[in-house]
């Protein structure tokens, strides 16, 4: 199917759909992270278009560079712009321009940024079901050094966010943080926001907010130790190249030299005398080491070696080769002065006399490169846990996939078997023992069809982005008179109550809490005690409606409460388990959560067990 688009673009609603999940559109503060401008033009234009698709309200505040982008990403998707500018559905506005006028004193003012800002969004939402907003604000002030004001803009996105109710995306670029003293600036900037996104493009399919924003740290981390191996290298290419010339002179009292080494902070470099004992220390060496001048010079290099290595002639060879062909390299595990050890590249080059080509000693350089095999240990450990997830991620695919095929080709046999058996028992004329059979028949079929239902609504939970729901005007106290009346036939032997107080309307999908309903008195019947009634109880909580199943009895186990909503589990303290595929409460909350809601279990011995639904009068 084809929708034609106000401003001007023809998107298939599955292009819609799909465009809509790349870029979640369901949370208030979202940060993207990028290394490349293009990376960040399709992330931006995806965001965008799926909001024009969608009828809301677009606000894109950037730089005049990426403003183009967006335009040209936008308009490739056959989107109309001029006609959604002019329109007033798409507004694009200039960020530097819009955070000058944001600034008192250098930080941004609340006051400011309500009018600003808040106008911007106001403007948007007139007449719009929602509002979608883009700024790279904060980027320019993160840039620029100001983390204070960057941050503290970021606190005011997220309150104009829970006033006008909104989507927000931001954007930093990940070259902000190419230092590893920039971590706690990138975990701040993350905290900041609801939902963080990789520089890299991850299906947001195939991974949770927490390894998302795992991913993303990673990702810091590995660019802020990549940055600084490179500078380490260059700067270790401009210490050797002067190395190699002070040394081939054989004057181990030139100032030039001294200067040189005992300025350099970054590397263990000493001499050693032709017997291999230190006969130099700079400030890099008792930095990296830990040991002082006065404690190490006239103790032998072995003592920086592990034990192990000692004993297997390491050291002998090192300057045995060094002596022979001038140089020795290598990596491998050194000991500090406290025993720790630290993964280190070591050089040792020969000094000669030029004029006599006597052996006078070695020049050791000494670089702790534990952080770079931390990193290189850390790619492997991703990349074998990236290709485990992978694994699973395609077996549970294929499981529920599976599920659904079955669960579809099911319905219509045992829709057949279902008609049969019912009107068999409605002409009468079975007799005896047939007249059971075919009840039981009918009473098994109606159980399967349930399962079915589960499974389906399983399916398109984990594939699909979630149960899809229909909201409309609906009153929550009229659903649970239906729902009990209902539950009062089929359960004839039970007692129910209900109290409503307040408020009880909203914009829902009428047959989908039904559903929740039933499968929660479905549940309080099951396994509550059987003398007691079951209570529903249904006020209102602000902006919200809240809803309340009890029932008396045995208590859910606190192992298993914390993972009661979870799929596949079932009560496996209750009886009568083969009944149920352990979905029930899984769809629940998932229903719950298609809503913009949120469900809650409590259970003991002596307060019974409680299910507590809160529902927003209007889901997201």
């Amino acid at each position: 199917m084809i929708d034609q688009l106000e401003g001007g673009g023809a998107v298939s609603s599955e292009t819609q759909r799909s465009e809509s999940r790349r870029v979640p559109a369901d949370l208030d503060h979202v940060v993207q992270f990028y290394e490349d401008d293009g990376f960040l033009c399709d992330t931006v234009a995806r965001f965008a278009g799926a909001g024009l698709a969608a009828g809301e309200g677009v606000i894109i505040i950037a730089t005049e560079l990426h403003r183009h982008g967006f335009r040209q990403r936008l308009a490739a998707n056959d989107f109309d712009i001029d006609r959604a500018v002019a329109s007033g559905r798409l507004q694009f506005v200039d960020a530097v321009d819009t955070l000058d006028r944001l600034l008192v004193g250098g930080m941004p003012d609340r006051a400011r940024v309500d009018e600003v800002l808040g106008g911007l969004i106001r403007a948007a939402a007139a007449g719009r079901t929602h509002v979608r907003a883009y700024g790279e604000m904060v980027d320019l002030l993160w840039r620029d050094g100001k983390h204070a004001a960057a941050l503290r803009l970021e606190e005011m996105w997220t309150e104009l966010v829970r006033q006008h109710d909104f989507s927000l995306l931001c954007a930093y670029v990940l070259g902000n943080f190419y230092r590893e003293a920039h971590s706690h600036d990138f975990h701040r900037v993350c905290d900041a926001h609801a939902r963080t996104l990789p520089a890299e493009s991850y299906s947001l399919l195939e991974h949770s907010d927490d390894q998302l924003r795992e991913i993303s740290f990673l990702q810091q981390r590995a660019r802020a130790l990549e940055a600084e191996v490179e500078q380490r290298k260059a700067a270790e290419r401009r210490l050797a190249s002067l190395v190699a010339v002070e040394t081939t002179r054989g004057d181990l009292n030139d100032d030039r030299f001294r200067l040189i080494v005992e300025s350099v902070n970054d590397y263990a470099i000493f001499m050693l005398d032709a017997g291999g004992h230190v006969s130099s220390w700079n400030a890099g060496a008792e930095r990296i080491k830990g040991w002082r001048a006065e404690e190490i010079v006239g103790s032998h290099f072995s003592r920086f070696y592990p034990e192990e290595d000692v004993r297997a002639g390491k050291c002998e060879y090192e300057l045995e080769v060094a002596a022979r062909d001038g140089r020795f390299e290598d990596e491998g595990w050194r000991v500090r002065k406290d025993g720790t050890r630290f993964w280190a590249n070591v050089i040792i080059s020969r000094i000669v006399d030029r004029e006599t080509g006597v052996l006078l000693g070695f020049a050791k350089v000494t670089r702790d490169l534990s952080q770079r095999r931390a990193l290189e240990l850390e790619k492997i450990a991703r990349a074998a846990a990236e290709a485990e997830l992978a694994a699973r991620k395609q077996a549970d695919n294929l499981r529920e996939r599976l599920l659904g095929v079955v669960g579809h080709d099911l319905r219509a046999p045992l829709s057949a078997i279902s008609m049969a058996a019912n009107v068999m028992l409605k002409r009468g004329t079975l007799e005896g023992s047939d007249v059971k059979m075919a009840a039981r028949i009918a009473r098994n079929a109606d159980r399967m069809a349930k399962m079915i239902s589960q499974l389906l609504d399983f399916t398109r939970a984990r594939m699909g982005g979630g149960i899809p729901i229909d909201p409309k005007p609906a009153d929550l106290a009229e659903i649970c008179s239906e729902i009990l009346a209902d539950s009062e036939i089929a359960h004839p032997d039970r007692k129910f109550s209900f109290a409503r107080s307040g408020d009880t309307r909203g914009v829902w999908d009428r047959e989908r809490l039904a559903q929740v309903l039933a499968n929660l008195i479905g549940n309080a019947a099951k396994y509550g005690d059987p003398q007691a009634p079951i209570a529903i109880a249904l006020d209102e909580a602000g902006e919200a409606a809240r809803l309340r199943v009890h029932n008396s009895g045995e208590p859910i186990a606190p192992e298993v409460l914390p993972t009661i909503f979870d799929p596949f589990r079932r009560g496996d303290h209750h009886r009568e388990r083969s009944e149920s595929l352990g979905l029930g409460l899984y769809i629940v909350s998932e229903i719950v959560r298609a809503h913009g809601g949120t469900i809650d279990a409590t259970s003991t011995a002596e307060e019974g067990t409680t299910f507590t639904v809160t529902l927003p009068r209007r889901p997201r």
